[in-house]
């Protein structure tokens, strides 16, 4: 009787790159929700922040004729951006039942982003906040801790500051105010008159401009949650004359304030800031049914243009004039 001999294979290696594959399949909800947080968190905010800090710092270092430190700078304005993020996503947890009632497709209204994910978001971009910010500097960490109180006052269920649209005004004042105050502190230079001018008035019109008009369109929402804004309580007409009126205000201080400086950064934005103000002001008054936040996006343009006209102003002081030819 015959055996036939079968020889014995050993199981085949598995290729590693099944196993690279497997790695970056559990790596893709951490980078979704990643991505999500940042999405909540309004990008064109971050962004916006981050500038009025370096603007700060720069403004400050340049009218003192100062030599600014990078790594600090760096530090600095990357703690802002995780500080940021913290009291945009924290902002986004607590407007839940507001944001689902005007329909927003922000990923925590519309289900992408799950509300324990997100809670753990403002954890972590806190802490990194406060961390990054000690590395910058003490200064810098202390007004990143005054931002962060500023935030969670102006979203906590229990206090609340965006239900009216006073004391919403007044906390986005002051988170404004101090990420340019901060800038300032990173600069390693005393507050100047330049700098001062130009983070009192771009503040100013945080306050006055873009918390009232971020309500236009949203009365619905805001008026089940039981929030007294200007919109809620005298209606949209008024809060637009509010917005209109108050850029022209603000345009009469910046123009002021741009004569008694004399600097052509602060000069060139009193410009730019009088052009954008005419364009919310015209929103305000063109109503379109279709765009009910119009002046509010033209108010972000706005602080967009006045900032990296500021900056581009920086530079071209700093470009040394080239040698005439014989």
């Amino acid at each position: 009787m015959s055996q036939v001999l079968v020889p014995h294979s050993s199981p085949a290696p598995v290729p590693t790159d099944l196993g690279r594959l497997g790695r970056l399949g559990q790596l893709r909800p951490v980078a979704r929700t990643v991505r999500d947080c940042l999405r909540e968190a309004r990008p064109l905010v971050q962004v916006m922040f981050v500038l009025r800090f370096v603007t700060g710092a720069l403004l400050t270092a340049s009218a003192a004729h100062h030599r600014v430190d990078l790594v600090h700078l760096l530090l600095g304005a990357v703690a802002w951006w995780a500080a940021t993020v913290s009291v945009y996503i924290f902002n986004g947890v607590s407007d839940l039942r507001e944001d689902r009632a005007n329909r927003s497709e922000r990923p925590l209204a519309s289900g992408q982003l799950g509300e324990s994910a997100a809670r753990r978001a403002v954890a972590l971009t806190a802490l990194a906040g406060l961390v990054l910010g000690c590395a910058a500097g003490w200064e810098v960490a202390e007004s990143a801790a005054v931002f962060l109180v500023l935030g969670y006052v102006y979203s906590a269920p229990s206090i609340a500051a965006k239900c009216r649209s006073w004391s919403a005004s007044a906390v986005t004042c002051a988170a404004a105010g101090t990420t340019y105050l901060a800038g300032v502190a990173a600069s390693g230079s005393a507050l100047t008159a330049e700098a001062a001018v130009f983070a009192v008035v771009l503040s100013l019109g945080v306050g006055l401009i873009a918390a009232v008009a971020k309500d236009l369109g949203s009365t619905r929402g805001d008026s089940l949650a039981g929030r007294r804004t200007l919109a809620v309580v005298r209606g949209e007409h008024s809060a637009r004359r509010f917005c209109a009126s108050s850029g022209v205000a603000l345009t009469l201080i910046l123009t002021a304030g741009a004569v008694w400086v004399r600097e052509l950064p602060l000069e060139a934005a009193a410009v730019v800031f009088a052009v954008g103000a005419l364009c919310v002001a015209g929103h305000c008054v063109a109503v379109r049914r279709d765009r009910p936040r119009a002046p509010y996006r033209s108010w972000m343009v706005t602080q967009y243009a006045v900032h990296l006209t500021a900056l581009g102003a920086l530079l071209w002081a700093w470009v040394p004039e080239h040698p005439k030819g014989p």
